[in-house]
């Protein structure tokens, strides 16, 4: 059974990676059954289609990603040391061989009117907004935040500029833009 379980991370991580480094569109199936060296019948055992692999790449970004900004919220004992460790989450993976968030990619290269994966991509990025807007509760319920704060709105615009910085960085590749994510996140709460 763990064998099994191996075979099928292994085509999902060749497929994130692949996925991630030339863009869905580009990559075919017969592409990473070749990388994740498996065979095609067990590719397709777990995985009906390119489409639900897609699906499943996407939702194990979003664990990634949600595992980190977890991590992020748990080691942070204020808003401005919340956005100073976000963005040093940030900086960090984009020393890796990084192209911007995982999930914005997806959602560009992906097919709009493919509702089922569109409602997926909504569906991550609302859990980000949540996640956020939790931590900003537990941050008014401390005292360290005013109550007036409009919690939804904050956390949106959060996470919207941090997948705008991704994304200038991405056409840019001008670290400009992460950094000065910092100020726009402390400045957003005003």
């Amino acid at each position: 059974m763990k064998e099994k379980e191996g075979v099928r991370e292994r085509i999902l991580h060749t497929a994130m990676k692949l996925f991630y480094v030339q863009g869905i569109r580009s990559t075919g199936v017969n592409q990473i059954i070749t990388e994740s060296k498996v065979a095609k019948a067990s590719f397709y055992k777990y995985f009906p289609s390119k489409d639900d692999l897609v699906k499943k790449c996407i939702m194990e970004y979003d664990r990634y990603i949600k595992n980190q900004m977890v991590s992020v919220v748990i080691d942070s004992t204020s808003f401005d040391d919340f956005v100073k460790k976000w963005i040093e989450v940030i900086k960090f993976d984009f020393q890796v061989k990084y192209r911007g968030c995982p999930v914005l990619e997806a959602g560009f290269q992906l097919d709009s009117g493919d509702e089922e994966v569109m409602e997926l991509v909504q569906n991550v990025i609302n859990g980000w907004v949540d996640l956020v807007g939790q931590f900003l509760s537990k941050m008014i319920k401390n005292q360290n935040l005013s109550p007036d704060i409009d919690i939804i709105k904050t956390s949106r615009r959060m996470v919207q500029l941090y997948e705008g910085a991704s994304a200038m960085w991405r056409i840019t590749n001008d670290m400009g833009y992460i950094d000065d994510l910092e100020f726009l996140m402390v400045n957003s709460l005003k």
